[in-house]
């Protein structure tokens, strides 16, 4: 059965609620989407002139992403579901209409740097004289303070900075790799959506504004905290798995080609994978009689279970591991994958939505159930009309 989208947006937790913002890329974007996925009100203010330069954007890692019409893969992951005003804020008039939406607003989110913030007159002392109770949130590069607060930064420098990047890379021995992600980014927004959750209760509680800052780089280092604790602890860094030094938690090919992950270390996991496998006499193998056994054994296991499993497509394993039920499994999905993801449609992870550009297209949704239905749709809304058009152009979300 799918799964359903709450309808009424007067139910959702954040309704009656206005966010304003000035973000661009995708940290502030995506915190803002996340408040409007609760029920929020979400207006997105962009240059006059460019608008959110992830609009611009042609390529991303290296390869196509326009869509038609001009749109972009990245402005439309991170603004669906927001309304859109661009308002030149180098004029006075215009500024007085910003800040009329800000006095009627809960939360302001940004992610540019402090120093533009402050030229741009969005900084945290100018709002409060228009909005004394304002939940003003930003992101940026480094954290507020300490010697590089004011450096740019984007996603890559986040994960550099942080070590996250090395890590996913395989080690500081290995060239560093940028995964296609935005996972600095992404992260930061998530943190900060979090830290404006907790500002509304703490305003709505004490009547006080609240100030929540985050950044790329602590968000990256939140993200990875395992590895980096364990380097505190330790003072090396924790490595990926080597295919040969753990044989039940690791991934084999199989015979077409696709990949499937295996964790099975416990001692009722064990005989579980060896009837999945027919393989039922391995259980007692002395080799491999217990967990101990298969450690010592580990380069013999490995070898074995890589010859077993090339035998067969992944699907088939799969199929023979489902009726195993202490045998935890996966195959390996690629992206291009999930769209058709029984499991992942079931729950309505994927929406689809209807466009006034783009026609029918499938969304990633927003993944949190409230009340047994998801929290908020994925679609476009209409555009701000409210600030004079002398000053301000409507941008289409």
């Amino acid at each position: 059965m799918a799964s359903t989208y709450n309808q009424d947006n007067s139910a959702l937790p954040l309704s009656g609620m206005r966010v304003i913002e000035f973000g661009v890329f995708h940290a502030g974007p995506t915190c803002a989407a996340m408040l409007g996925a609760l029920g929020a009100e979400v207006i997105k203010i962009e240059e006059l002139k460019k608008g959110d330069p992830a609009r611009g954007l042609r390529h991303l890692f290296g390869q196509d992403c326009t869509l038609p019409g001009g749109r972009s893969v990245p402005f439309e992951t991170y603004n669906s579901g927001k309304k859109s005003v661009a308002i030149n804020l180098a004029h006075a008039e215009a500024r007085r209409a910003f800040y009329a939406l800000i006095a009627k607003a809960e939360v302001f989110i940004h992610n540019v740097r402090a120093e533009t913030a402050v030229a741009l007159q969005i900084d945290y002392e100018t709002l409060l004289r228009y909005n004394p109770r304002l939940v003003y949130a930003s992101v940026s590069g480094f954290g507020p303070s300490g010697p590089d607060a004011r450096r740019p930064g984007l996603d890559p420098v986040g994960l550099a900075r942080s070590g996250l990047m090395s890590v996913l890379s395989g080690g500081s021995h290995k060239p560093p790799i940028l995964p296609p992600m935005g996972m600095a980014d992404h992260m930061a927004g998530i943190l900060v959506s979090y830290g404006v959750l907790a500002g509304l209760l703490a305003r709505d509680r004490t009547g006080a504004p609240q100030r929540i800052e985050s950044s790329l780089l602590g968000s990256a280092m939140w993200l990875g905290q395992l590895n980096l604790q364990y380097a505190l602890f330790f003072g090396k860094e924790l490595l990926p798995l080597d295919h040969a030094s753990e044989p039940l938690i690791n991934s084999y090919r199989c015979q077409d080609g696709r990949w499937i992950f295996i964790a099975a270390l416990s001692e009722r996991a064990w005989p579980a994978l060896c009837v999945g496998l027919g393989l039922e006499t391995l259980a007692s193998d002395p080799r491999f009689r217990d967990s101990e056994a298969r450690w010592a054994n580990r380069a013999e296991l490995v070898t074995l279970l890589e010859e077993r499993f090339a035998g067969r497509a992944a699907g088939d394993w799969a199929l023979d591991f489902a009726r195993q039920l202490e045998l935890v499994f996966e195959v390996v999905h690629r992206p291009t994958d999930i769209g058709t993801d029984p499991q992942v449609l079931a729950n309505g992870y994927v929406a689809e939505t209807d466009h006034p550009e783009l026609g029918r297209t499938k969304r990633v949704a927003f993944p949190l159930h409230l009340n047994g239905a998801l929290a908020g749709g994925v679609g476009p809304r209409p555009c701000m009309a409210s600030i004079p058009k002398r000053f301000c152009c409507r941008w289409r979300v």
